[in-house]
């Protein structure tokens, strides 16, 4: 069981060093110390154990409140978790405090979980913040899709969370607008900790290493930042990108840049990454071969994956080849859609790749003296 995957991310900060070096009963201790410090952070009250659970759970008018209060069934649910609370500390934490006892794995995993359990329902408890609440307006389909009003939600929520929001969001990423979480996933990456995106990778590494959905991957590619492709691990990298260029292999596109029945759909998401490839010098010989090829395959590579060619091509010798299979494309008989593709990119070219497109493709240099400056 991987344990880390499955509770909150701060629990596991606080057990992971004993946890991992297989001090069991220490990683106990350090779980239920975390669980105080949150009821002491929720409640603002001091104390522990036993006291603290009953000035923050205990009581007509508890501190913190877990539902309403108002039927029987909730008040037995809010005196139920203060006694379970009040039980970890007193059969719980208190014997490993106080006596020598060795725990196995199995029995902390399990002591663990209900302690990130109980960590859920407090989660829960009235408080100004909470996870679910903030979900829903990431989800939400009055999103509105601009840097300011990311930055304003973001700045909502505590610091100590916005690793498990970040978590959740991509946990549950099928469930939102994938242009809505790319803002947020953006927003929350440029204020988390380098420590804490350290944290955030292998869970996306973990899923593209067996992953067989690809509107999981398309999503994952969509929310996150590719300058952060080449952190992941290198073996979910090495599978995902050579999906992706098999997908790229197969794209065919129409001259209005729509895919051919979804031919390669899943490889136009590798644009922004494809210059952290590992795979790079491959997916430069796959498109370089889809140059040279049919209208649609051609359609295919100035639609989507013009503008990132210089990126592709880093060496003199790469570079040419590439250029020429362009200028041989544009000049074919179907050649005027491409023609109109290389003219909306070419401003965007490095100095040296529009000078060598100039050079053997004499139209640009007219298209070039048109334009007013």
């Amino acid at each position: 069981m991987n344990l880390q995957g499955l509770i909150k991310s701060q629990l596991w900060f606080a057990i992971s060093n004993t946890y991992e070096a297989g001090n069991y009963s220490h990683a106990i201790l350090d779980a239920m110390h975390y669980l105080s410090e949150v009821l002491r952070e929720k409640s603002g009250l001091d104390g522990d154990g036993q006291p603290l659970v009953g000035a923050a759970l205990g009581g007509k008018s508890p501190v913190l409140r877990v539902n309403k209060l108002q039927t029987e069934t909730e008040r037995n649910i809010q005196k139920g978790l203060a006694q379970m609370l009040r039980g970890m500390y007193q059969g719980i934490r208190n014997p490993r405090s106080h006596e020598q006892i060795e725990d196995t794995k199995t029995t902390a995993d399990a002591i663990i979980l209900f302690v990130n359990y109980l960590l859920g329902i407090l989660d829960e408890s009235q408080e100004p913040f909470t996870i679910t609440g903030f979900l829903e307006r990431v989800f939400d389909e009055h999103f509105v899709q601009s840097a300011r009003y990311t930055e304003l939600l973001v700045e909502e929520i505590p610091a100590g969370k916005r690793l498990d929001i970040l978590i959740e969001i991509y946990r549950r990423k099928r469930e939102g607008d994938g242009s809505n979480l790319e803002y947020v996933v953006k927003e929350l990456l440029r204020q988390l900790a380098e420590d804490q995106i350290a944290y955030f990778l292998p869970i996306v590494s973990e899923e593209l290493k067996v992953t067989q959905d690809t509107v999981d991957i398309r999503l994952t590619l969509q929310i996150l930042p590719s300058e952060l492709w080449p952190r992941l691990d290198e073996a979910a990298r090495l599978r995902t990108e050579n999906l992706l260029i098999k997908s790229i292999k197969e794209g065919r596109a129409t001259s209005d840049g729509k895919t051919i029945k979804r031919a390669g759909a899943l490889g136009t998401w590798a644009r922004d990454f494809l210059k952290y490839f590992s795979l790079k010098s491959r997916a430069g010989q796959v498109v370089l071969r889809k140059l040279r090829q049919d209208e649609p395959s051609q359609q295919y590579i100035f639609h989507f994956f013009l503008g990132v060619l210089p990126d592709l091509y880093d060496t003199s010798y790469r570079k040419d080849a590439c250029i020429v299979a362009i200028a041989e494309a544009v000049e074919a008989e179907f050649g005027d859609s491409l023609m109109r593709e290389l003219r909306d990119y070419y401003w965007r070219f490095p100095e040296d790749w529009k000078n060598s497109l100039k050079g053997v493709i004499p139209a640009l240099e007219e298209y070039e003296a048109d334009i007013p400056f």
